[in-house]
């Protein structure tokens, strides 16, 4: 009689270090001075990490957080409809984390030590939640865009095609949600600490 030994899954605390790679290598590309330059002046650089780059009022602050994340959202969402969405949600990572960078890089160029306070209460708590559903949103759209190629190469299909969207649809409409939540929180935390910018 054959002993089958169990041998454990692995990968998946890679797949999530690779991610936070990601996210940690697009913070080192927006911290580069060109960049920080680029992200002085372009909200698709900055991506409206800063509440001082997002106006001047709390509405202002509120509708670019939150529509800057939903566009990330939304295009998380595409890229995990399609086979070779993998390394869209890469770069996608990538992309956010370079918005952060050039976020913290444009405010300590303008402040220097004395803008550490305001990046510590203003910009990191958001920046790390708003990471934590990019993490979310990309390792979804890995696992959908598995199951899509796995079908293209091996006809191999998942119990019920259409709960499956389904699910993938209402994760993604969590996420919104939290997004909404962490877009309130930005204004308030900066109507309440403004002094530090």
């Amino acid at each position: 009689m054959k002993h089958v030994k169990y041998i454990p899954a692995r990968g998946k605390g890679s797949g999530f270090l690779l991610m936070c790679a990601a996210c940690a290598a697009g913070v080192a590309i927006g911290s580069l001075p060109a960049v920080n330059m680029a992200g002085d002046c372009s909200p698709w650089v900055h991506q409206y990490f800063s509440p001082s780059l997002c106006g001047d009022t709390v509405s202002a602050i509120f509708a670019r957080t939150l529509l800057s994340s939903l566009i990330f959202i939304a295009a998380a969402f595409l890229s995990g409809t399609f086979v070779f969405g993998q390394p869209v949600g890469a770069a996608l990572l990538v992309y956010r984390g370079v918005g952060i960078g050039a976020s913290v890089s444009a405010m300590y160029a303008a402040g220097g030590l004395r803008s550490l306070p305001a990046v510590v209460v203003l910009i990191l708590p958001f920046a790390l939640a708003d990471l934590f559903v990019a993490v979310i949103a990309v390792r979804e759209v890995l696992r959908s865009s598995s199951d899509l190629l796995r079908f293209m190469v091996s006809g191999e299909k998942r119990s019920s095609e259409r709960s499956s969207f389904r699910l993938y649809c209402i994760k993604f409409a969590v996420l919104a949600l939290i997004s909404f939540i962490i877009s309130l929180a930005v204004p308030l935390m900066s109507y309440v600490f403004g002094g530090l910018l």
